[in-house]
């Protein structure tokens, strides 16, 4: 996939090692492994199965190994309500990191938003995830406010990011 990427750089995800496709019932068993892997607070199968199933806002995708579509790599969940594209959930599994699927899967769920005409990316991030702010920042993501005690499990506080999707296009 050729596309916007990070702030003054056009992104190529090659074919190899991953392959972005709509998550689906089948890929819910590896989803659910590199969710409880990846997050101390994981989220549910029966959540992962309300945003296949249930809500109608809600788009989830997988990155996969090319011709092998249960081989999931990583996945990314996000709501597209109307003029916001609301990154709600991105994994990717620790032994493929650092080679451009968490990138791959966030440029495209950034292009779904503005096919939808999507005014704005937003999400929230813990302070301490290093890795997930570096991966956004690069992409023009802002911090525009701060949601004390968010995390239930740590009482951490939420970073909320947001993204200008015409800006960005521009």
């Amino acid at each position: 996939m050729n596309g916007p990427g990070p702030v003054g750089h056009d992104i190529i995800v090659p074919p190899r090692p991953s392959a972005i496709a709509a998550m689906e019932m089948e890929h819910l068993d590896q989803v659910m492994t590199l969710e409880k892997a990846s997050f101390a607070t994981p989220w549910s199968r029966a959540s992962f199965i309300s945003e296949l199933q249930g809500n109608r806002f809600a788009r989830a995708w997988v990155a996969h190994v090319p011709g092998a579509p249960r081989r999931v790599l990583g996945y990314l969940c996000a709501w597209v309500i109307y003029e916001e594209l609301r990154i709600q959930n991105l994994a990717v599994d620790r032994a493929w990191r650092q080679r451009g699927i968490g990138t791959g899967l966030l440029a495209h769920a950034l292009e779904v938003g503005r096919t939808a005409d999507c005014l704005i990316a937003s999400l929230e991030v813990r302070p301490a995830n290093v890795a997930a702010r570096a991966l956004y920042r690069g992409f023009g993501f802002q911090e525009t406010m701060r949601r004390p005690g968010y995390y239930p499990d740590t009482a951490e506080d939420a970073l909320v990011l947001t993204l200008d999707l015409c800006a960005a296009a521009g």
